[in-house]
């Protein structure tokens, strides 16, 4: 393998390896008429050449040769930082944050502890039902008080556990239907019989899993790219926050990046090997990608093209490598079907949520495109008319457009938003575990640092013929998720991972062609820079703050707040005043600044400066019972000069 590299190294396509190899067949030429032991001496002159190679093929051959000792010290540094922030996540308040009931995180938890349970086959109905959910069917009873009658008469012994508008997205959600593909529920559900702690054990492997995406995407990278691009790919891997992010959620995400990185791993060795031993690797790595998300059933037909398209023609040998990729496939799939089979769902269904999520997030008008706002009215009367079949619910959503130009606008507004580096929450917010993560605010690489770097990576392969396909491939299949659905921080984890090859080889190729060539240096660096004026610099709006009030309000409902009552319950003030100073230290650095003069003109940060408001005159009133008269006053101070600073935004706002 180094040998080959060492090969195509010799004959490089980028602008460098342009000028050399030009300049060696002009040579050839000019030579053409010598004779064959003229020819022949000149050999040793062009190993001198090479000799004298440039500083990057230098360091290609080097790290080449110390490939192993590179490799370890990048799971070292992956691994350093993930302890980091393991420690402070799970040792510390943010560990309380999946406990919120109105997120996926908390539900992803019940259904985990519902099968260790004893439930293994998920026989009773089980989806979640937040506020969103109780607003739809309060709207849809109100149009259609028959159905709300159909499901009270169904049920004449109700208690207080009842919920007609539950019963009614029960149905929608198909029953007995699995609310989302069952992977990852499972595997945090093995955890808990395991451990009896499945959220603790679950960061901790999944920490394990960005160590090993980290793996993947070096060796990807090295087999395209080479060892140098290898090594820069590693090194923005660790500094990628948004990626290390999400290994501290109870959500999917981070093996979402895994099996995507394990998809491209394995496709191309067995594009490269061709064996039926690699196709069937590849189909059950299809085939878990496929449980933890069904959208990853694109890579299916997407393999066996490219596998045709390599071979050109159709033979035995690709009619067995076929077979073995479908079975591997459907091998690793089969308890799916047998379990639908068991509890009478239906027989390939593995999610129950697509027909709403497409449905809110492609119906006219929508404004479910980087957050989750569902039109109540359109969203309802098309779950109600279709049952919340996929199908026919995304073909009435599409319908509600009044042309195909209206509807192609709403993707490309979706490809703005893919390109867009904001972090958009949802569930979870980045920026506000990143005010309070010290790993996450040395891992500083988010999306606008990477995509205008990755796009002109793409240019320069597309410009030299350079041929990735198992990574175009995977590209292709999360940009229809994106476009198809919605587009979210935690969607668009895979994409950001993807990027960063690309991303590495930008950067070389314009440190490599400024050694070159003055005209080849100037047009490398003006393609860079106007992806970055285009897709960083535009998009970047500085003076906004992504952080929510939300955020606090959840972290002290489902951490602090029960724990302190308990303690003012028991009049241990100087405790209670302690916890909740602890609260208090979770105070972003913009409100924590503020002074009088400075006015706030994000309504979020308005938001969140009256909630520290209130907080430091219940700090003041805790203070004063404990007998603290001069940091009660200090406290109750600094709440009526933040209520102060409030109102005056708000004012300002109104006018």
């Amino acid at each position: 393998m180094c040998r080959d590299r060492g090969k195509k190294l010799q004959n490089d396509s980028t602008f460098t390896g342009t000028i050399l190899n030009a300049t060696r067949h002009t040579v050839k030429k000019r030579s053409g008429k010598t004779s064959k032991s003229q020819t022949t001496s000149s050999k040793p002159a062009r190993a001198t050449a090479s000799s004298a190679s440039p500083v990057f093929e230098r360091a290609e051959k080097w790290l080449s040769e110390w490939r192993l000792w590179v490799l370890g010290s990048l799971l070292m540094l992956w691994a350093i930082i993930r302890v980091a922030q393991f420690n402070t996540v799970a040792n510390g308040p943010l560990y309380g944050m999946y406990a919120w009931n109105e997120s996926d995180n908390a539900f992803f938890d019940e259904w985990a502890r519902a099968l260790a349970a004893g439930d293994w086959l998920n026989r009773q109905p089980l989806h979640p039902y937040h506020g969103w959910h109780r607003d739809m069917a309060d709207y849809y009873f109100q149009q259609h008080p028959e159905k709300l009658n159909a499901i009270l008469t169904a049920h004449p012994n109700r208690d207080s556990t009842f919920s007609a508008g539950k019963i009614l997205w029960n149905e929608w959600y198909g029953g007995n239907t699995y609310h989302q593909e069952p992977l990852y529920a499972y595997a945090l559900a093995f955890l808990y019989w395991l451990t009896g702690n499945g959220v603790y054990w679950m960061m901790l492997l999944q920490a394990l899993l960005g160590i090993g995406s980290g793996y993947l995407l070096w060796d990807i990278t090295r087999r395209h790219f080479g060892n140098t691009a290898a090594l820069l790919t590693g090194l923005l891997y660790l500094f990628c926050g948004v990626i290390l992010f999400q290994e501290a959620l109870i959500l999917r995400s981070t093996w979402s990046v895994f099996f995507t990185l394990l998809s491209i791993w394995t496709l191309d060795r067995a594009l490269d090997r061709g064996t039926p031993a690699a196709f069937l690797g590849h189909g059950a790595v299809l085939g878990l990608a496929f449980l933890l998300q069904s959208a990853f059933l694109l890579f299916l037909p997407g393999a066996l093209l490219l596998y045709f398209w390599k071979t050109r023609r159709l033979s035995a040998l690709f009619a067995r490598n076929t077979g073995m990729l479908l079975i591997g496939f459907t091998l690793v799939i089969l308890p799916l079907p047998l379990r639908n089979m068991a509890v009478g769902a239906p027989l390939l269904s593995s999610s129950s949520v697509g027909a709403i999520t497409f449905v809110a997030a492609n119906v006219h008008n929508t404004r479910t495109i980087s957050n989750w706002i569902p039109d109540t009215e359109q969203c309802t009367e098309i779950m109600g008319r279709t049952g919340g079949r996929f199908g026919a619910a995304a073909m009435a959503a599409i319908q509600t457009h009044p042309s195909a130009g209206s509807y192609l606008g709403l993707v490309w507004n979706k490809f703005q938003r893919v390109l867009n580096g904001t972090e958009w929450p949802n569930n979870e917010n980045y920026y506000f575990y990143k005010s309070l993560v010290p790993a996450l605010q040395i891992a500083f690489l988010d999306f606008f640092w990477i995509a205008w770097a990755a796009a002109a990576g793409m240019l320069f392969a597309l410009f030299y013929r350079k041929k990735y396909p198992a990574l175009y491939l995977a590209m292709l299949v999360q940009l229809a998720i994106l476009l198809g659905f919605y587009v979210l921080g935690r969607f668009r984890v895979p994409l950001v991972a993807l990027c960063l090859p690309f991303a590495a080889y930008t950067l070389l190729e314009c440190l490599r062609f400024a050694q070159s060539g003055l005209k080849a240096a100037l047009a490398k660096i003006a393609v860079a820079a106007l992806c970055f004026y285009w897709i960083a610099w535009k998009n970047h709006r500085p003076d906004v703050s992504m952080l929510d009030p939300t955020d606090y309000i959840v972290l002290y409902e489902t951490v602090y707040r029960d724990r302190i009552q308990q303690y003012a319950d028991a009049q241990q003030w100087k405790e209670a005043t302690a916890l909740h100073a602890e609260f208090l230290d979770t105070e972003p650095a913009v409100i924590r600044n503020l002074k009088p003069g400075i006015r706030l003109n994000s309504p979020a940060l308005i938001e969140i400066a009256s909630r520290f408001a209130f907080h430091y005159r219940l700090r003041g009133d805790l203070l004063t019972y404990a007998g603290n008269a001069p940091l009660a006053a200090q406290a109750k101070a600094r709440s009526a000069a933040l209520e102060q600073m409030v109102q005056g935004a708000r004012q300002y706002q109104g006018r």
